[in-house]
């Protein structure tokens, strides 16, 4: 099968790996993939948002499947490019990917089909945002979110009223471009925060889905959850303490209402939906959509799948899933984040990395290869991933794995599923205080 993989980071290189491991044989090609991504297939001359090059090159070469990763060249509307030459795609065309490419028409969303998420309203002019912050009745933090696509940046959690007012204005004067010139204002949730990854196939004439297994990113720098946000630094799947009855009401609370609503709005939908779950003392309420795979969730959901990946994907892509679940592996996948020195503000990049023979996964992010070797080349650098039996055992494998990769001021979190370890083994559920 001809393959083309739209992206560069470390989502991509894991993909690329599991497509490389099916049984179907697989010729893949990348835009513009990576130096890892490389020495799986051929790299091509164009950025993930150039949509003219890349459709272009589909045009002439006829890819039996196209997986698109970020989620710009997604909102951008390549997978509606690619589709009108006739081509299967894997990624949402320009209209749903709307779901995550602008939060104000989400919420929106979110409100007609009765989805439970938190109170907000969308501002676009300061003075009208001062005055809902001054009489703000939904307590604090105030969580700002730029209405479009901010690069994972664009959310602030304001802790006084001084610290809101001073974000929406940076926000409205155009901190993130036209991302932020529309700002949405937010009640807090508290609880316990989860990803959940559903294969979607939606059209006029069906609505068919598939749950992935929920996982848990950890996206603070810094060990018990300190520090700035990161885009993630590990995750881990599936959560030990949730029971069937809790899969139950994720799906009847969230999924369900969005796969009838997609169909009821006339947005197609054929890839996966990335729903980020807040489940509070109220149950499970949804922060956001996105429109694709997450990272490094995807790192750790493909550890655990044991199906032929590009077989998988194809159905979603022509619109014949037509099946409940998946076949996955029994126990536990983790994904690990290494990073550079001084990310997320500012990674140092070109720092040579010593790489022994890791018993690990080893997924490549941000790397380049220069004179032979690695150097660091992003601020998350290379991931280190494994599967076991239960969480505890992958905790251990991925440590005792960490001793064969270094670099001068490598950053990384030795706690990740440590918080959900502990929870489970003191007999508490998702219900209980987390």
């Amino acid at each position: 099968m001809k393959i083309l993989l739209v992206g560069s980071g470390g989502r991509e290189h894991a993909i690329a790996l599991k497509l490389l491991a099916a049984p179907t044989p697989v010729k893949l090609f990348a835009a513009p993939g990576s130096d890892a991504i490389g020495e799986l297939g051929t790299c091509l001359p164009f950025e993930a948002d150039d949509l003219a090059g890349i459709t272009g090159w589909a045009a002439e070469n006829r890819p039996d499947l196209t997986i698109i990763g970020p989620e710009a060249a997604l909102v951008a509307g390549l997978a509606d490019s690619l589709r009108a030459l006739g081509l299967a795609v894997f990624g949402h065309d320009a209209k749903t990917s709307r779901l995550e490419g602008s939060k104000s028409f989400a919420k929106d969303f979110m409100h007609r089909y009765h989805i439970p998420c938190a109170a907000s309203v969308s501002v676009s002019e300061l003075n009208n945002g001062e005055a809902i912050i001054s009489t703000w009745t939904h307590g604090y933090p105030i969580v700002l979110k730029a209405d479009g696509l901010a690069a994972g940046k664009g959310v602030v959690l304001a802790t006084t009223q001084e610290e809101a007012l001073a974000t929406l204005q940076r926000f409205l004067d155009g901190q993130f471009g036209d991302a932020s010139r529309v700002v949405l204002l937010e009640a807090p949730l508290l609880g316990m925060e989860l990803s959940l990854h559903v294969l979607v196939d939606v059209d006029a004439t069906h609505a068919r889905y598939v749950m992935l297994p929920p996982c848990q990113d950890h996206k603070r720098i810094f060990e018990g959850d300190k520090g700035p946000n990161t885009g993630g630094m590990g995750a881990f799947g599936p959560i030990p303490f949730l029971k069937a009855e809790d899969i139950t009401l994720l799906r009847d609370a969230l999924v369900v209402p969005t796969v009838r609503g997609l169909q009821k709005e006339g947005l197609k939908a054929r890839g996966v939906l990335f729903l980020g779950v807040m489940w509070t003392t109220n149950g499970p309420q949804l922060l956001e959509y996105n429109c694709r795979f997450g990272d490094p969730e995807t790192q750790v959901l493909l550890q655990l799948l044991n199906e032929d990946l590009p077989q998988l994907l194809l159905e979603v892509a022509e619109g014949r899933l037509d099946r409940e679940r998946v076949k996955l592996n029994p126990g536990c996948a983790i994904s690990v984040v290494l990073a550079a020195e001084g990310y997320p503000d500012a990674p140092k990049k070109g720092v040579p990395i010593e790489v022994g023979t890791p018993s690990l996964t080893v997924i490549h992010a941000g790397t380049l290869r220069v004179d032979g070797r690695w150097v660091t080349n992003g601020g998350r650098v290379i991931n280190l991933c494994t599967h076991a039996g239960n969480l505890a055992s992958a905790r251990e494998r991925v440590e005792e794995g960490m001793e064969s990769i270094h670099w001068p001021g490598m950053q990384y979190r030795k706690d990740i599923g440590l918080r959900a370890l502990r929870h489970a083994e003191a007999g508490r559920t998702v219900r209980d205080a987390w």
